[in-house]
């Protein structure tokens, strides 16, 4: 019998199916991540996220979001027509694939959606 997660890890992987399921990137699901994953921002960066959306800087939303919610991580990403593809690499990464980053994560929907996959999976990880 498996044991149950607490509320937070039960969250994130919520939102990790969401973002996989997300056809396309949009406001709701981008303000939801920012939400559960960024703690207290100064107003600037707030408005920040808050224009790139408006924009729909898509991907700028999501590396800002990963700034946020993982400071000392990095993102290694590719894209392709439509698709895209994200790998986020932890603080101590020297050189190769560190044991503790995250799969690479395809995403049809884009590089925007498969950077904040891959940072959800990344931080559900982190303790």
């Amino acid at each position: 019998m498996e044991e149950p997660q607490p509320p937070a890890a039960a969250h994130l992987n919520s939102l990790i199916e969401q973002v996989a399921d997300a056809p396309a990137p949009s406001r709701e699901l981008f303000a939801e991540v920012w939400f559960a994953t960024t703690s207290k921002q100064h107003p600037d960066i707030k408005g920040r996220f808050a224009l790139l959306m408006e924009a729909k800087a898509w991907t700028e939303a999501a590396l800002l979001t990963v700034a946020c919610a993982l400071p000392e991580w990095r993102v290694v990403t590719k894209a392709n027509r439509g698709a895209g593809e994200a790998l986020m690499l932890p603080p101590d990464h020297v050189g190769g694939v560190p044991e503790r980053s995250s799969d690479t994560v395809s995403h049809p929907g884009g590089a925007a959606l498969a950077i904040l996959q891959a940072m959800l999976t990344a931080k559900s990880g982190v303790r």
